[in-house]
């Protein structure tokens, strides 16, 4: 897939992935067997999706070219053999792998406007996975995780300790999720004094980046605890 700045818009009468409006998908279905037809969030599954056409485009045409059918034998045959869900699934990490792809070979050049649109999307299907993330998701989120880790480098030194909100900023998730990890026993915390009900929590960030790689901080490999030493934690 190749993805389009929004002010690159130009009616060509082919379908573009245009960043801006580019969201995870949450349905698909099989069209005649041979294609698999997807809508992302927000739309609508009782229409065919088709392209979002920009105020000047509206102008010469009442709607958009269709999104095109993914076609490709591997798709098809896992619709017709895991369903619905599992396809989602494949189609989304398919899409944040290519906006990974894309976004590292322009980052250091591209105009400010369009490094936004980057990290709008690339966080848009990072928050998909922390909701859905299976375990064969580990390769993606180390992607995720390099990434973060470069955009936080970027930005400013990184610290050790966190309070809840601010490890929410950093994980780029909710302080909700962040309380749903540490009541299951996944996500490490630690507490400033013995009133539980009103003592401050602190999290560290290696075990905020073992949960974002790993959706834990306790219990890991000897392997595991060495990757996650590469990534400077």
């Amino acid at each position: 897939m190749k993805f389009q700045h929004s002010e690159d818009y130009q009616h060509s009468g082919k379908y573009q992935y245009r960043l801006k409006e580019l969201k995870p998908v949450f349905w698909a279905q099989l069209i005649g067997g041979e294609g698999v037809q997807y809508w992302f969030e927000g739309e609508d599954p009782d229409e065919i999706p088709t392209q979002t056409l920009t105020p000047d485009e509206r102008r010469y045409i009442h709607e958009g070219p269709l999104r095109p059918l993914l076609k490709d034998k591997r798709t098809v045959d896992i619709m017709k053999d895991y369903g619905t869900e599992y396809c989602v699934h494949d189609i989304n990490k398919r899409i944040a792998k290519s906006l990974l792809d894309e976004f590292e070979q322009i980052a250091e050049t591209c105009p400010e406007k369009l490094l936004r649109q980057y990290l709008a999307a690339i966080d848009r299907f990072y928050q998909w996975f922390w909701e859905n993330r299976e375990k064969g998701d580990e390769k993606l989120f180390t992607r995720f995780l390099r990434h973060l880790q470069h955009q936080r480098q970027i930005s400013q030194q990184p610290a050790t300790w966190y309070t809840l909100r601010e490890a929410a900023a950093y994980s780029r998730t909710g302080v909700t999720k962040l309380r749903e990890l540490i009541d299951v026993g996944k996500l490490r915390s630690y507490r400033l004094d013995d009133a539980k009900s009103k003592s401050t929590i602190l999290l560290h960030r290696k075990d905020l980046d073992a949960v974002i790689l790993f959706d834990r901080s306790s219990g890991l490999t000897k392997r595991e605890q060495q990757r996650l030493k590469s990534y400077g934690s």
